[in-house]
């Protein structure tokens, strides 16, 4: 099974992305790697490969993160942090709930104009995944890797400052 042959490394995966949270009690890395199995696990057509299921998951992951991030929000626990990387894939940035909301609107309506720039964004912020990795998911090139990362991250930080 390809979920059991990856699941250190999406352990990982989830570490950094929960490493700076502070309420570990009520999400842990396994509660993230379980809820993302739970999820895919009912995919109709399967996985093509590794690196589809991880791109998969990577996604599965955003959305949890993303509906975590409206429970803390609805339950007005300010100051809850959520780590995300961005430029570096180790470099943390530490977020509040309602950041990871406005991040998912504002990938939402990056995604109905270009969704190849979406998905970079969601695998690198998301999936922690080098551009590299990225390029060969997505079946482009690097340079096209680098050129979408760039345009997305451009609009994403005029985005999130209005």
């Amino acid at each position: 099974m390809l979920f059991l042959k990856c699941y250190e490394e999406l352990s990982k995966l989830a570490h950094q992305k929960l490493r700076y949270e502070y309420h570990a009690a009520t999400l842990d890395t396994s509660a993230l790697v379980h809820e993302a199995y739970l999820k895919m696990e009912s995919f109709p057509d399967g996985f093509e490969d590794k690196n589809h299921f991880m791109a998969i998951a990577a996604i599965v992951m955003r959305r949890f993160l993303v509906d975590y991030a409206r429970q803390k929000s609805r339950l007005k626990r300010g100051g809850d942090q959520i780590q995300l990387t961005y430029g570096a894939v180790n470099q943390a940035v530490y977020t509040t709930p309602e950041q990871v909301l406005q991040l998912n609107e504002a990938l939402n309506r990056l995604k109905s104009m270009n969704n190849r720039h979406c998905r970079v964004v969601e695998f690198h912020f998301f999936g922690g995944y080098k551009h590299a990795e990225i390029a060969e998911m997505m079946e482009v090139s690097i340079d096209t890797v680098r050129r979408d990362w760039r345009l997305a991250k451009a609009w994403l930080s005029k985005e999130l400052k209005s």
